[in-house]
């Protein structure tokens, strides 16, 4: 018998008409324990072919939160969100329209082998945040929780995550690709407030995770909560045992990451938006204006430098150095050459004599104003200084600049004696 006789041998031993598919049922024990999951962790089962997931929905409060009324009077209309997570769509973000979103995983090394068991979900709705809570019993069901969150997605403009965009979101879309699926995640604009926080506090806070942020920004002790590298080891203990209450510290670990992302852009969207009324801290000012001109977005700069140099006290010697040469800089590339060089100036009345701050000043001398001698003197005492770091430290950082600044000396000479 052929190939093709064997096919043909087949199509007519197959039923004209399809069975009808039998209405999903779980054995005994199974429903005993989808039961128990209801009613002791207080969860809705959703069922679909055979497969079912668990949702747990829940509430925060954000009225009162400080920022809160400012931002809604304004609709959640927040564009200056996107002078800080640059990812963001060009039309203006409104943080009605944001999913905030946090995974938990079975490990934390990422990989194909790793999946998400626990997604929590987020927005902003009246005063409060609605946190919806998807749970994956067992890994067979994982196309459903993965079905169900897009659906969810698919209602909102962008997502927000903590570390999202190196853990999270990479990982999502891989699940979505090995169960053949496609994802509203691949053209969804994203912001990552781990980035915006370190931008804003890296100078100040000891660490920029998110409890130190709780604590230090949102004024919020997370007592009692369990570290997140115990959550893998939780998760296949309940796989394992079926203990429905090894859950419930998680599910409450993941909520709060949930709602207290969505409070802390809330607090970052505020200061974006007036950063004067926000920021407390000269550090935090310098770092957010050092953010803004390291992305070459200098007249943002320029207004938040100059408003420091007002608060800084003669104690702040690095953070006064730090910002008049930001300020020169920053004008420097704005095309305002007198107010570049006058900052540089300042510093050198400081007897502030960094190479970098003395090739500065030396370039405008130099090209600017054609005073090689003036020039000269600059770089003299930048190399004066620099034989005394050598001596103090043969080892430091600034020793960098020497070759530097003994050419530009030695062609200032040569400049001058043509010159003259």
């Amino acid at each position: 018998m052929n190939i093709r006789e064997k096919l043909a041998r087949l199509d007519s031993a197959r039923p004209a008409q399809p069975p009808a598919a039998e209405p999903a049922r779980f054995s005994e024990g199974a429903e005993s324990w989808i039961e128990t999951l209801r009613y002791e962790l207080g969860l809705t089962v959703l069922q679909e072919d055979r497969s079912f997931i668990l949702l747990k929905e829940n509430y925060y409060p954000a009225y009162n939160d400080p920022v809160f009324a400012e931002l809604q009077a304004n609709g959640f209309e927040v564009p200056a969100l996107r002078q800080i997570s640059g990812d963001l769509p060009v039309d203006s973000p409104n943080l009605k329209r944001a999913l905030f979103l946090d995974a938990e995983t079975t490990g934390l090394a990422g990989g194909t082998g790793t999946y998400a068991f626990l997604v929590g979900i987020g927005h902003l709705e009246a005063d409060h945040i609605v946190v919806r809570q998807y749970l994956l019993p067992d890994f067979i069901y994982e196309w459903l929780m993965l079905k169900h969150l897009d659906q969810a997605l698919r209602q909102f403009n962008f997502t927000v995550t903590f570390n999202g965009k190196s853990f999270d979101i990479p990982l999502l879309k891989n699940r979505y690709i090995l169960n053949r699926m496609v994802s509203a995640l691949e053209e969804m604009p994203h912001a990552d407030m781990l980035h915006a926080a370190r931008r804003i506090w890296r100078r100040r806070l000891p660490a920029c995770d998110l409890q130190t942020l709780e604590a230090h920004i949102l004024n919020i002790d997370r007592a009692g909560d369990i570290p997140g590298d115990a959550i893998p080891h939780i998760y296949f203990e309940f796989i394992r045992k079926r203990d429905t209450l090894l859950l419930r510290d998680v599910l409450e670990h993941n909520f709060h990451d949930v709602a207290h992302m969505a409070l802390l852009t809330l607090r970052i969207c505020a200061i974006c938006q007036a950063p004067g009324r926000h920021l407390a801290y000269p550090q935090d000012y310098y770092c957010l204006a050092s953010y803004f001109f390291q992305a070459k977005r200098y007249r943002e700069a320029i207004p938040l430098l100059e408003a420091l140099l007002g608060r800084l006290s003669p104690g702040d010697a690095e953070l006064v150095t730090g910002t008049l040469f930001l300020l020169s800089l920053s004008h420097k590339k704005t095309g305002d050459s007198a107010r570049a060089k006058q900052y540089l100036e300042n510093l050198l009345e400081r007897r502030v004599f960094h190479p970098g701050i003395i090739e500065e000043l030396a370039k405008f001398y130099e090209h600017e104003d054609k005073d090689y001698a003036g020039a000269g003197e600059i770089v003299e005492k930048g190399l004066q200084y620099l034989e005394t770091v050598r001596q103090l430290d043969p080892r430091s950082e600034l020793l960098r600049f020497l070759p530097g600044l003994k050419h530009r000396y030695q062609r200032l000479r040569r400049k001058l004696a043509r010159k003259e």
